[in-house]
């Protein structure tokens, strides 16, 4: 009998992420993405996820809900996907030291995502070359802001 490892998402076993509460509390009026699909970017992978957000009374914005969970948005408005700030912070610190430029870097993480070339892994916004460098200017964004709230 062969035995092997089988990749698996933690999606296709029904974990799910749940936004706007501590992790023993459950929303009574979770929301879902637009869609209903919504992918993350981190630095083992781009990974499909299933997501609600908090639709309470109290509820904040949703992507006030994701930065508070450690992921920024890829838009403010309806997000579909965000990158966690992790891999932000990776990804300034790579670029600095090895000059590595942000495709690179995408192609890099859907090797990690799946280096057999079996499937087509989803690639959001590195598509063409202008949003190539927001990942850049988003990794500048989020790990600068500090700085310039302390001077």
């Amino acid at each position: 009998m062969l035995r092997f490892f089988k990749k698996i998402s933690l999606k296709s076993l029904g974990h799910v992420y749940q936004l706007g509460h501590t992790i023993s509390e459950s929303c009574p009026c979770p929301i879902r993405p637009y869609a209903g699909a919504f992918t993350v970017v981190d630095l083992n992978g781009i990974h499909d996820v299933t997501l609600l957000f908090c639709g309470c009374e109290t509820k904040e914005f949703l992507f006030l809900q994701l930065l508070r969970f450690g992921w920024f948005p890829a838009t403010v408005k309806a997000p579909r996907t965000a990158i966690t700030l992790r891999m932000l912070k990776f990804f300034q610190i790579l670029s600095f030291e090895s000059k590595s430029t942000a495709f690179e870097f995408e192609s890099t993480l859907s090797r990690m995502t799946d280096n057999t070339g079996t499937r087509h892994v989803k690639v959001m916004f590195f598509h063409l070359p202008q949003q190539m460098f927001m990942i850049y200017l988003l990794s500048l964004e989020v790990l600068h802001r500090p700085a310039a709230r302390r001077a």
